[in-house]
């Protein structure tokens, strides 16, 4: 696998960013802050689905909507360029660019995790954010971590890396599953049960079945028989039905001609009497006939008359709606005089203010002046209370930035000796991992000054000797010459002296190693040292500020000389303006005293500019009226013409009431009386009908006795009544015929659902086989998975172990050592015939241990050839950091290393340099 490029858009720091990355071994640079551990965290994200202890909001940048990071990488499984794209709102997003298509996988637990699994080279059921934590990019500062800890928490840890766990899971899981397949069996049984307890009473319906099959053949048969007997039946019933039909419609005909006969003798008396009443309405139409007519002409008169009266109404209306108008506007004549009488007074009033707006003009210009100086004064005295706030805060900001620097000055000479407390550190870690060593010394020393003391006390009894011999021989040969006898002396004496001095300088030794072979007091020592180093490195970065904070030191002394100038003449500006409230307070009163005469002139005159308009308006007014007055005379001269209306209405009405009576008795009987030819002539034609009936009815009457003589009525019931005998027999047996056909198709489909059952039992029976045998599989896989795990996990160290071994031979450089990992997941690294433990190891050597192993994870468990080390040379020296990031460019069995570094330590190894800049 190999990643080739990531684009970050609005990820955390990263507003609109590309990098580009090569094979083999990538150096992330740039200063502290620019983004370079959000470069991985966003490859995490979106291949490993790994977000950490961030929420999604986190990832977004500030003041954005939303992120988004593309991931080009080339697949592990096929070797082709696949595209994917994570964003915080749409989520994933994966292209073929070979293809130019979008893959079709959106949701992330069922789609993307198992297509990036097979991608990545990672065995279905990963969990890839886990194994991005723990082994493809541990975060920074906790790469040797989890080593350090204990047995216990060293196997939570990695039994979840090595899928310990999923084996006692899927054993215990499995053991539901077994229950489950024994639940199935007994489900089964029991279903057996059931069908056979269904089957017992199979014989019995069967047995019922035929019997009804019997019964419906005999059914049948009889049917026929009837069905014969009624054949013959019905042809000699059909033949007497026919002549009680002819019989029958014969005498329906005979009522039909003898009621038509009476209804028109009934129609013929009705038309006489109506005949008799229509020419006595004749006769008194003629009588009322001159009322009538005086009536509609009365009738025609008052109409006329009425619309004279309408007319004289209308008149009438229109004259006092003239005469309303009339006096409404004398009303407005006179408010309109009144107004052009006041425009007079507001002319002359307008003249004698005149002088007294000039002086209000006067005043107000001047005031206007004074308030605009007392604006600016305003604005001075808020600028010169703003100044001396920003001066007090100024003020304290530099006693604090003071107080600072010296707190800052007085860590100078603490921060001097974090030198010597990394050395101190150091040698603390070489006399543990030394502290065997230093014990064998020790041994050794102590049985070498036991050696030398003896030696010392056997030197000094030979020496002795020699000098009394020295001495006696001095005093037999006296040619001697005494310096060479004191020479000789001396000689021997300093030799015991230096013998008893190397000796002592031995035991010192000896008391000095005696506390470097104290490994609790070492541990102590060491626990302390790295407590001080860590302070010191603090005090260290917060002594990197001091530059700065002189800086703002000068900076604001510069800004308080400033301010100062600024606020001396915004006090000078306001001692100017002392007076100005008192001719303020003069000025409004003298404006006050003259009542305004500008504003009751401007309203005196905007009145005079109406003065035209009314003028007009009264001289229209007054026009108008004259005109009102023509049309009321105009309409009272037409009125008179109507004096003898309501007389000659009341003489019509007169006559109208005189003849009413006959003119009512004519309209009741004008229509009998237009009747009477017409009846006339229906009576004589009703009376030719009736004689045609007549003759019809005695016809009719003929052909029924001769039709009664040829019928038997007797006979007819006697063959009716055995007909209605056979047949109703023939029913009977024909409708019991469908219930046993419906009961033959009840036992039919019951036996048909007992032999479904049937099939069902001997199904069931075999199902049974089935999962009896399923239930051994589950119990065999169970006991399989107990007994696998172990195993397999037991075969993962070893590989894991050879793995590490030959990596970390390769990251330290030395073919002579060997570096195991336990099954306790403890690393000791051998040296000769020396073994150490993880803990006893130098920090270089716990960092290359420690990426051995977890590159060797990734090789067995993943098949991934990348890796990633955020600031891998934390807390390390020069050497160390350079001496570790040869060791990762010599590592060959991984395709892509990523290495975030903030010094050039990396660059150095690798041509593939990517620098990161901070945003502004």
């Amino acid at each position: 696998m190999q990643i080739l490029s990531v684009t970050l858009k609005n990820f955390k720091t990263h507003q609109d960013k590309h990098f580009t990355f090569a094979p083999g071994t990538n150096a992330i640079c740039g200063e502290n802050g620019a983004g370079k551990t959000s470069i991985l965290e966003a490859i995490a994200w979106a291949l490993f689905n790994y977000i950490g202890d961030y929420a999604k909001d986190d990832l977004i940048r500030n003041g954005s909507g939303s992120a988004e990071v593309t991931v080009e990488f080339i697949s592990n499984q096929d070797g082709r360029t696949y595209t994917v794209q994570r964003h915080t709102n749409k989520g994933y997003t994966i292209f073929d660019p070979q293809l130019n298509e979008r893959l079709p996988y959106t949701r992330i637990k069922d789609e993307v995790l198992p297509w990036l699994r097979d991608h990545l080279g990672v065995s279905p059921g990963t969990d890839l954010g886990e194994l991005f934590a723990r082994t493809i990019g541990v975060p920074q500062g906790t790469f040797t971590a989890d080593f350090l800890q204990s047995a216990e928490n060293r196997k939570a840890v990695f039994d979840k890396v090595l899928k310990v766990e999923e084996y006692k899971t899927v054993y215990k899981d499995l053991n539901s599953l077994r229950r489950f397949a024994e639940a199935k069996v007994a489900a089964v049984d029991a279903e057996i049960a059931g069908y056979e307890e269904q089957l017992a009473g199979l014989e019995e319906l069967q047995a019922r079945h035929q019997q009804v099959i019997t019964e419906i053949s005999t059914s049948e048969a009889q049917i026929k028989t009837l069905e014969t007997q009624l054949a013959t039946l019905q042809q000699e019933r059909d033949a007497l039905k026919a002549q009680t039909d002819a019989v029958q419609k014969l005498q329906t005909e005979r009522q039909q001609v003898q009621a038509q006969l009476d209804g028109q003798q009934q129609a013929i008396a009705l038309l006489t009497q109506s005949l008799n009443q229509a020419q006595a309405a004749a006769k008194i139409c003629a009588e009322t006939r001159p009322a009538y007519q005086a009536y509609q002409t009365a009738e025609q008169e008052l109409q006329a008359l009425t619309q004279r009266q309408t007319d004289r109404q209308a008149r009438q209306k229109k004259q006092q709606q003239l005469q309303k108008t009339l006096d409404t506007r004398a009303a407005d004549l006179t408010r309109l005089k009144v107004q052009l009488e006041g425009f007079a007074t507001a002319a002359q009033e307008i003249q004698q203010l005149a002088p007294a707006v000039q002086e209000q003009t006067r005043l107000e210009a001047q005031l206007q002046t004074l308030q605009q100086q007392q604006t600016a004064l305003a604005q001075v005295r808020g600028e010169l209370q703003a100044s001396e706030k920003q001066t007090q805060q100024q003020a304290q900001q530099v006693e604090q930035l003071q107080q600072e620097l010296t707190r800052l000055q007085a860590l100078e000479a603490a921060v001097a000796t974090l030198h010597e407390v990394e050395q101190q550190r150091d040698r603390l870690q070489q006399q543990l991992s030394r502290i065997e060593a230093a014990r064998q010394f020790e041994t050794e020393l102590r049985q070498l000054v036991e050696r030398g003391q003896a030696s010392c006390d056997r030197h000094q009894s030979e020496a002795n000797t020699a000098l009394d011999t020295l001495a006696d021989l001095q005093q037999s040969i006296p040619v001697l010459s005494v310096d060479s006898i004191t020479s000789l002396k001396s000689a021997l004496e300093s030799g015991v002296t230096i013998n008893r001095a190397i000796v002592a300088d031995v035991e010192k030794i000896l008391a000095d190693l005696s506390t470097q072979t104290d490994a609790d007091q070492l541990r102590s020592q060491l626990q302390a040292a790295k407590s001080r180093l860590t302070q010191l490195s603090q005090q260290q970065a917060t002594l990197a500020t001091r530059p700065a904070k002189q800086q703002q030191l000068t900076r604001l002394q510069t800004q308080q000389q400033t301010l100062a100038e600024h606020t001396q003449t915004l006090q000078s500006q306001l001692a100017a303006g002392d007076d100005l409230a008192t001719q303020l307070a003069t000025l409004q009163t003298a404006l006050a005293q003259l009542e305004d005469p500008k504003g009751r002139t401007a309203v005196l005159s905007r009145s005079l500019q109406q003065q035209p308009t009314v003028q007009k308006r009264y001289d229209e007014m007054q026009t108008a009226q004259t005109g009102i007055q023509k049309q009321i005379d105009e309409l009272t001269a037409e009125l008179a013409e109507f004096d003898d209306l309501d007389a000659a209405i009341a003489t019509h009405n007169q006559a109208k009431q005189a003849h009413q009576a006959g003119y009512l008795q004519y309209l009741q009987n004008e229509k009998a009386a237009q009747d009477e030819s017409r009846l006339t002539q229906d009576l004589a034609t009703a009376q030719t009908a009736l004689v045609a009936k007549q003759q019809a009815r005695e016809q009719v009457q003929t052909q029924l006795d001769q039709a009664l003589a040829d019928f038997d009525p007797q006979r007819a019931q006697q063959v009716d009544a055995s007909y209605q005998s056979v047949r109703s027999e023939r029913d009977r047996l024909a409708g019991s015929l469908p219930s046993q056909q419906q009961r033959l198709q009840d036992y039919q489909r019951q036996i048909d659902a007992l032999k479904a059952v049937a099939d069902k039992r001997d199904a069931a029976t075999a199902e049974r086989q089935q999962r009896d045998r399923i239930k051994r599989f589950i119990n065999f896989a169970r006991k399989a998975y107990k007994e696998a795990g172990p195993r397999i996990t037991e075969r993962y160290v070893q590989q894991i172990s050879r793995e590490g071994d030959r990596l970390f031979r390769e990251l330290i450089n030395r073919p002579n050592v060997a570096l195991t990992w336990t099954r306790d997941y403890e690393i000791l690294v051998q040296e000769g015939p020396n073994k150490r433990r993880f803990v006893n190891l130098s920090g270089g050597e716990q960092m290359c241990a420690a990426l051995a192993v977890r590159l060797a994870l990734l090789k067995v468990l993943a098949d991934i050839d990348i890796a990633f080390f955020d600031e891998p040379t934390t807390n390390m020296d020069r050497p160390r950091r350079e001496s570790l990031a040869e060791a990762i460019a010599r590592i060959r069995s991984f395709n892509q290393l990523f290495v975030i570094s903030h010094d050039d330590t990396f660059e150095k190894v690798t041509e593939n340099v990517i620098v990161v800049e901070r945003e502004a």
